[in-house]
């Protein structure tokens, strides 16, 4: 992404310290509000021209995106779920409004969650980068983009508004408003934005709920602090990717409960079976 837009990741650090620095601040868990993206985006997009580079029609979505990507490079957190926990979660329903409150709750900025076994259209989706950010009307949306392959390959987000609308609800407007303007989705279409969405969103509200397993439980995911330089506050790129495995000993629970298997007998010749786990709906 960054090498299609011209010098677009440093300038959106110092979009950041702007905007940490200003008088309203920032809330924690945003990294950069959306709307304050694109006059960045239209400042790059004009000098590339100037500069005699070819600049195609930029999808509206972009916006989203590069925000959403922005707050990923702080942090470079990989979410690698258990796949039994995985699957199980993937088929558990979300039904309602989404809990805005909950999904603050996110460990870092933007969430990167390795995704195998479902798809985009025909293509294998490897994984979803998902944020928190702000609407143009003041509410916030939950932003999710899909990674298609190893060559960092993107497809446009898709937003979700919280606290009001359902989750098909909200797609299905999202997904009218994006046709009457016509701009496409990558060519998806809305009956496997409701089969991807629901089950991503069960994993990131896993990801946000006090009881989720993350990592091996001598460190935790932190979103980190700016550093002061002589030019104010600045917010660089992690040095790595950190892996973080999510729900091992959750998910080997749910294997030895569909195996069937049990304690061994007590001396006073109780079987002791285990309690059959099970995943609820984050709280």
């Amino acid at each position: 992404m960054g090498l299609h837009f011209l010098d677009i990741w440093p300038r959106l650090d110092r979009l950041r310290a702007s905007c940490l620095d200003g008088t309203e601040g920032l809330p924690e868990h945003w990294y950069l509000p959306f709307n304050a993206v694109m006059p960045v985006l239209d400042e790059v997009l004009e000098e590339m021209v100037q500069a005699g580079m070819t600049v195609g029609t930029v999808p509206g979505p972009t916006v989203n995106m590069l925000a959403t990507l922005a707050g990923w490079r702080a942090t470079q957190g990989i979410y690698r779920f258990d796949r039994t926990l995985l699957d199980a979660l993937i088929a558990t329903p979300t039904e309602g409004k989404l809990p805005t409150g909950l999904l603050s709750r996110l460990p870092e900025w933007t969430v990167y969650i390795e995704t195998p076994g479902l798809r985009w259209t025909d293509e294998p989706l490897l994984g979803v980068f998902a944020q928190v950010g702000s609407l143009p009307d003041g509410g916030e949306a939950l932003t999710l983009v899909g990674h298609l392959d190893h060559a960092e390959r993107c497809v446009s987000g898709v937003s979700i508004r919280l606290g009001q609308d359902t989750i098909e609800e909200s797609l299905e407007a999202g997904y009218v408003r994006r046709a009457a303007a016509g701009m496409a989705i990558d060519g998806l279409e809305l009956s496997t934005l409701h089969h991807i969405v629901p089950g991503v969103i069960s994993l990131l509200l896993y990801l946000s709920s006090e009881a989720a397993e993350v990592g091996d439980g001598t460190r935790q995911p932190t979103r980190p602090v700016p550093r002061r330089t002589k030019k104010g506050r600045r917010m660089f790129p992690a040095e790595r990717q950190t892996p973080w495995d999510v729900g091992v000993r959750l998910g080997a629970a749910l294997r030895r409960a569909v195996a069937g298997e049990e304690r061994p007998v007590t001396k006073s010749g109780n079987t002791n079976a285990s309690p059959v786990p099970h995943v609820r709906g984050a709280h």
